[in-house]
């Protein structure tokens, strides 16, 4: 047995590992995507339950946090905060991340989830330019094109909203700029997390934040009254929310972080191209949506416009391959 034949065995290994290892992550990405993506549909079926949307958002919260709570124990030690770190990650929590829930809920009651999907699918674009006016990152020129052609693509979905429009806080339109105006929290949200995942963990930084949400939220709720709705919330509307606090705002988080220590940043960062996609599917699947042709051509421009700003280039914008866009 010469020396080449002697390697080639030694290194099979090696790369059975690594194949292993990147099959588990592309599993996981696909698997965080598609429970992201169903997250505007079955929202929006629980809402059409006579759901209010914040008590939604606090029972999506506080199901989330205990499920993150295991996983958070592993790894509590990691946690190496100052007093301006806890400041952030009740900021976030409390106020970005409560926020986004509520502005994005509130809207979803009165659009569509297909226009929900694919308004929140451009916080991924979004929060590159917030890198570079918060954390004073390069502003790539593919980002600028992309961003650009995600608005661009966002002015087709609201086309249809905007030629009917019927001034009144009930109307498509209104529920669409509620949408949009918590893609900005979204984008604070997960530009503030970037900076604390750098100082422990992402499953730790999700944790807090996820707690201190569903505290602020639980207040708002307590001052409004509405806690004790919990109980007389429908089964097929408790069955939805147990769905979409455990397994969309807990498990995915955790296989999508688990498929960033697997592949590259860049590739997980491609597969955020695929959350309009899901996110309009499931809205035909689940609630018989139609897609207008506006519509249609705004997802594909969406879609084609965060694919040429997160395509693997020589980039410094690493916080939209860390944090998947808020649900």
């Amino acid at each position: 047995m010469n020396e080449s034949t002697i390697s080639t065995l030694a290194a099979q290994p090696v790369v059975t590992a690594q194949t292993r290892r990147w099959m588990i992550g592309i599993l996981c990405v696909l698997s965080a995507q598609l429970l992201f993506g169903t997250t505007f549909a079955i929202n929006k079926l629980v809402i059409n339950q006579s759901v209010d949307p914040i008590l939604l958002g606090f029972n999506r919260a506080v199901l989330a946090t205990l499920t993150l709570l295991p996983f958070y124990w592993r790894r509590r030690k990691s946690a190496h905060w100052s007093p301006a770190d806890w400041r952030r990650a009740l900021f976030i929590g409390a106020g970005a991340c409560a926020a986004a829930m509520i502005l994005e809920y509130m809207g979803t009651r009165y659009t569509t989830a297909s226009n929900v999907s694919l308004i929140i699918s451009t916080e991924a674009v979004f929060s590159i330019f917030l890198c570079v006016w918060i954390l004073k990152e390069k502003l790539a020129i593919a980002t600028v094109i992309g961003g650009l052609a995600a608005a661009a693509g966002m002015g087709f979905v609201l086309l249809d909203d905007i030629r009917g429009l019927d001034v009144h806080f009930e109307s498509h339109l209104f529920g669409d700029l509620l949408v949009l105006g918590s893609v900005l929290c979204w984008g604070l949200y997960t530009v503030n997390s970037k900076i604390l995942v750098d100082r422990s963990n992402a499953t730790v930084t999700i944790f807090f934040v996820t707690l201190f949400s569903a505290l602020s939220l639980g207040g708002i709720n307590l001052f409004r009254g509405t806690l004790g709705q919990i109980g007389h919330m429908p089964t097929p509307a408790l069955l939805g929310t147990v769905y979409l606090g455990v397994f969309c705002s807990g498990f995915a988080h955790l296989l999508y972080f688990q498929a960033l220590q697997r592949l590259p940043a860049s590739l997980v960062a491609l597969t955020l191209t695929l959350l309009p996609v899901f996110g309009v599917v499931f809205s035909i699947a689940l609630l018989g949506e139609r897609l207008t042709w506006a519509q249609g051509a705004g997802a594909v421009v969406i879609i084609v416009g965060i694919g040429y700003a997160v395509w693997p280039r020589n980039r410094t914008h690493t916080t939209l391959e860390q944090f998947p866009p808020g649900q």
